[in-house]
């Protein structure tokens, strides 16, 4: 059956008024934005992370030489000759080792080192270093198992050999932790 042309051109403006009614009546939609950052920190699943430093703490030298010796078993300061404890922070270095559970690690540090004036030309060495766990002192070398969690805690003391007359002023120096998981 053949429609006429009328009846087509009727149907086509109903379709068009029922288009046009569905767009006029649907409400304005309108976007907001914001913006947030996001952060995290990942720790490799083997990395070794200093929580404190090796600290002697303040010290009066005298013109005889001495000594400044801290525990690594229990960060105890103790002095020895023409040295005198003074008031000030004083710390074992603690390094905490991350890695897979029931992970064996072998960590070495050098048994001395060289702190440095800011002057730049005066020194100290620090001897006798030491790894440790709890109350157990491990020399210059371990080696652990990081446990079911993966996490193995250490810590590091020395004795500070102070000469006579020893420059007043800071002294600092640097020594690495080496770790080898096994």
């Amino acid at each position: 059956m053949m429609k006429t042309r009328d009846q087509i051109i009727s149907r086509l403006i109903g379709c068009l008024l029922i288009l046009l009614i569905g767009m006029t009546s649907a409400p304005a939609a309108f976007a907001q934005t914001a913006d947030a950052d996001a952060r995290a920190v990942t720790i490799g699943p083997l990395s070794v992370v200093n929580i404190a430093d090796l600290e002697f703490g303040n010290i009066v030298p005298s013109p005889a030489s001495g000594t400044v010796f801290i525990d690594t078993r229990n960060g105890n300061r103790t002095s020895t000759g023409g040295v005198t404890l003074a008031s000030g922070a004083s710390s074992r270095a603690n390094f905490i080792i991350y890695g897979g559970p029931n992970q064996i690690v072998e960590i070495s540090i050098p048994g001395t080192m060289t702190v440095t004036h800011t002057n730049g030309t005066d020194n100290m060495n620090i001897d006798q270093m030491a790894i440790g766990n709890g109350n157990r002192n491990f020399s210059t070398f371990v080696r652990g198992l990081l446990g079911t969690l993966g996490i193995y805690q250490l810590t590091v003391g020395g004795r500070l050999n102070v000469g006579a007359d020893q420059e007043a002023g800071a002294y600092t120096g640097t020594f690495t932790m080496t770790v080898d998981y096994l």
